[in-house]
């Protein structure tokens, strides 16, 4: 399966959930190889079968990740169908920056992730089509860009817009809410 790189900010205590689950997927894995070994399976057979247990009973962060993300997708608001992506908006999508908004001071974590590159495709396609009408008043009214100097009413419109813009670490971090590892059904 083709996988594609994502970087996205997400909450600290989202990472630090992921984080914490490494490494206590890290020690669940040395202590059923040496059972294994103890169970009289030789280093090498006890290492082929905790190959095989890895991705259902330790995936990475990256599947936990992207389970998250795609039933998220699944979801009746970003469940499409979605007129697909023109080769400049996927230009325009694979740019580093950050898309206009309020800071809300809270402290985010920036991760990378290598998800299934036909779920970055539905990401990425929900992320453009929800946030393209507010994105595109937004820039009519000149409200996105660097150094500008905003009125308090121009940052009023710009913030209200902003906050119906679905960019896709805002999606990475809904999906974590609501079906990440620490998440109540997750």
């Amino acid at each position: 399966m083709e996988r594609t790189p994502v970087t996205v900010m997400i909450y600290t205590y989202q990472a630090g959930r992921l984080d914490l689950l490494k490494k206590q997927h890290a020690a669940e894995e040395k202590a059923t190889l040496e059972a294994l070994v103890k169970q009289g399976n030789s280093r090498r057979n006890a290492r082929l079968i905790v190959a095989r247990m890895r991705l259902v009973e330790w995936p990475s962060r990256s599947e936990m990740v992207a389970g998250a993300v795609g039933r998220r997708l699944a979801e009746e608001d970003l469940a499409g169908p979605w007129r697909p992506l023109a080769e400049e908006e996927e230009e325009e999508l694979s740019l580093s920056g950050r898309w206009p908004g309020p800071s809300d001071r809270t402290v985010m974590s920036q991760r990378n992730y290598r998800l299934p590159s036909d779920l970055v495709k539905r990401l990425r396609t929900a992320s453009w089509r929800m946030s393209e009408g507010p994105m595109r008043e937004l820039r009519e009214r000149g409200l996105v860009g660097s150094g500008l100097s905003l009125s308090r009413e121009e940052r009023r419109v710009r913030d209200e817009l902003a906050a119906r813009l679905y960019p896709v670490p805002r999606i990475v971090r809904e999906a974590l809410d609501r079906y990440g590892p620490a998440a109540p059904n997750g």
